[in-house]
Parts: structure tokens; sequence; C-alpha cells
């Protein structure tokens, strides 16, 4: 069973902590939403400081990131999400993801449909920093795999 614990290292531009939750690694409940198995603790961490990097908010400061490889996003969930959401942590806490936005209708209701999908504002800025095309930020709006 999956156990928390903190990457060793911190963000290089806000110099933020993160956690890896057992909840979000297949310790949890059904449903609740999973990083892939094949994803590692340093391609989890380096999707979150990438976002914390290009500083890609939404507007309560809540950090996103995809993986890009070869031109292409990669999944990073079990429902096939390809972007990952990380809520805003309190004041000298360390910061968690989980993947979002799933893209294969397999999630449980509480975990599909546009009420989880991030802000427009987050897709644009994605592709503003050049982490995805603008091909992508249209597929994924949609609800596409890019």
């Amino acid at each position: 069973m999956a156990t928390d614990h903190e990457h060793p290292e911190v963000t290089r531009r806000s110099e933020y902590r993160y956690l890896f939750t057992a909840k979000h690694h297949g310790a949890g409940s059904p449903t609740d939403a999973r990083w892939l198995g094949i994803i590692t603790d340093d391609e989890e961490f380096g999707v979150f400081d990438e976002a914390d990097w290009h500083e890609v908010t939404d507007t309560e400061g809540w950090l996103f990131g995809v993986f890009p490889e070869d031109g292409e996003l990669r999944d990073l969930g079990t429902w096939s999400q390809q972007v990952a959401t990380f809520p805003r942590a309190r004041e000298g806490q360390p910061w968690h993801g989980f993947p979002q936005w799933e893209l294969n209708d397999a999630a449980p209701d509480n975990r599909k449909g546009e009420k989880m999908r991030p802000e427009k504002q987050v897709f644009q800025k994605l592709e503003s920093v050049g982490l995805i095309t603008a091909r992508q930020r249209k597929r994924l709006w949609k609800g596409d795999h890019a």
C-alpha cells in the first residue's frame, strides 16, 4: 500500500514542497483520482515544478500541469487524464496533486463532466508558455485526447 511521502527537492521558482499522497496513488476510494502507476515520483514532481515555474494557475491559485513528451501529452491518470491539478496549499504546508479532467468516460460521476474542467485561462496559459500546442489546447478544452 502506498504511503504519504515528500519529494526531497522543492520547486525552482517558489520553493514549494510536494507531498505524494497515498489517496491519489491507489490507497484511496475507487472514486479518487489516481496517478498512473508508471508515472515516477520524479515525473510527477516535474509536472508540478513546471506548473509552478510557468505559473499556470486558475483564479483560486491552484496550479495545473501536463507532461509533454515528443510533441505529445502523456496520460497522467487512470481515467486517461492529461492535466494534473495541484490545489493551493496552506502557508508552510506541502502541495499535493492529482490527475483531473478525465478523457475516457470511465471516471465516476464525481470526477467527470465540465465541472472538472480547468478554467479556459489554464489552457491558454499552457499554450502561451509552450507546454501544449493550439491544437492540443482545443482538443483538451473539448474533453478529447490532445
